[in-house]
């Protein structure tokens, strides 16, 4: 598609979004008048601008249905996420958005390299499950055969892998890199899988993994991007080329905003990610701020697409915290110890590490009489409560030191600080 006839093609579905969620939706109805903007006031893509940005607070205080901008019956599928709030967020879908997901993901797993005869075998965290179907979804839509995300093993995983023949692997990168290391621990050779590619999302794939995969692989590698709490898993793909990914702009208007005025960034210059949809019917979303910092790349792409490209995610705004392609926040943690203690929470900091490639959680938990007792039972049942929160939010579990408070102050952190080792 030509660029101006993309631009245009931006411009009708844009006011159509817009027109459908201040009609629909009580809250951007709010927030467009609060700031003076009616959706026919905007003339262009770039007046976008001129209207507020909706976060994950927004998503979690509009908890369940207050996004939603058709009616409950026209919702076919509805994928709730932990999200980074003290409420889980609900996206809803219609048909037509499943529709539009499939095709979205198949275009990032043809541009990996997929087709139909290829066996495409899942990969992913719990936390990411309802990328699971997108991705299953995607692929069946090319035709492939599909092994859809399992909770087997590492072991299990490599059988399935080389009895079953998959030509693909779909997953994330340090999962890919975990595999790797499984095969050398069990003494599996390469030679003897029929992987052809292998295909990452969820986190950022650095030059060094991209190069380790490939050279023990002996395989291309390709990336794909998505917010894991409320978008699919490929709304920009990486081409043949490898420099960037592709923004899927016929259903996505991205901007580059300064993470702390908000102000738009020039072109190449790194900034926070701000996403709106074009296409999505149930659950339309205005200049979401992502939390991802990346810059985007204006050079057209040899590889003939006019899509904008972006660069890799190169980090985080704020305190969201990315755990094995999951989102999630500090406050969620202090959440869960008010709902257990007495009084005021006990301080806590969270210690990310990483163990065999794979991203590990541990929450250093000062010893406190607001929710620890004599009794080693309450003791007990307060950890099994913040285990199983945290299980519910990333879908791993994590481990609890109860530490003095000596041990908390050689860090200087404020409680809810994040020592960051991976």
């Amino acid at each position: 598609m030509k660029r101006e006839d993309l631009e245009q093609v931006q411009l009708e579905r844009l006011q159509s979004t817009l027109n459908r969620a201040y009609k629909n939706v009580t809250f951007y109805r709010t927030q467009f008048d609060l700031v003076g903007v009616h959706p026919n006031a905007v003339a262009s893509v770039q007046d976008i601008a001129r209207l507020p940005f909706t976060t994950r607070k927004d998503l979690g205080d509009n908890y369940p249905y207050g996004l939603f901008a058709v009616p409950l019956r026209d919702i076919v599928r509805i994928s709730p996420s932990a999200g980074t709030t003290v409420n889980p967020m609900v996206v809803g879908h219609t048909r037509g958005d499943l529709k539009v997901r499939d095709t979205i993901t198949a275009r990032f797993l043809a541009a990996g390299g997929v087709v139909d005869t290829d066996v495409v075998q899942i990969c992913l965290n719990p936390g990411l499950s309802s990328w699971g179907r997108a991705l299953k979804e995607g692929a069946e839509n090319i035709g492939a055969s599909v092994m859809p995300v399992s909770h087997m093993s590492t072991s299990k995983q490599l059988m399935a892998m080389e009895d079953y023949k998959a030509s693909v692997l779909l997953t994330t990168p340090s999962y890919a890199m975990h595999i790797l290391g499984a095969m050398e621990s069990i003494g599996i050779d390469a030679s003897r899988l029929a992987l052809k590619a292998i295909l990452v999302t969820g986190e950022t794939l650095t030059q060094d993994i991209r190069d380790t995969l490939q050279s023990s692989f002996d395989v291309d590698v390709t990336a794909g991007y998505g917010p894991s709490d409320v978008m699919g898993p490929g709304i920009a793909f990486e081409c043949h080329e490898k420099n960037g990914l592709h923004i899927s702009e016929d259903h996505y208007v991205l901007e580059i905003v300064d993470p702390d005025s908000g102000d738009l960034r020039p072109p190449g210059e790194e900034g926070e990610m701000v996403l709106t949809t074009l296409t999505a019917k149930a659950f339309p979303l205005i200049r979401f701020r992502t939390g991802d910092l990346s810059h985007t790349i204006e050079e057209p792409c040899p590889c003939g697409r006019t899509f904008v490209r972006m660069s890799g995610v190169t980090g985080h705004a704020g305190e969201v915290l990315t755990i094995r392609g999951v989102k999630a926040h500090p406050a969620q943690v202090e959440q869960t110890l008010r709902t257990i203690s007495r009084t005021a929470p006990p301080r806590f900091l969270i210690h990310l590490y990483r163990e065999n490639h794979l991203d590990m959680v541990e929450i250093l938990l000062e010893m406190s009489d607001t929710i620890f007792s004599d009794e080693v039972k309450v003791v007990e049942n307060v950890l099994k409560q913040l285990r199983r929160q945290m299980l519910q939010i990333l879908g791993l579990v994590v481990t609890i030191r109860l530490v003095e408070a000596s041990t908390l102050d050689q860090y200087g952190l404020p409680s809810g600080g994040v020592i960051d080792d991976r």
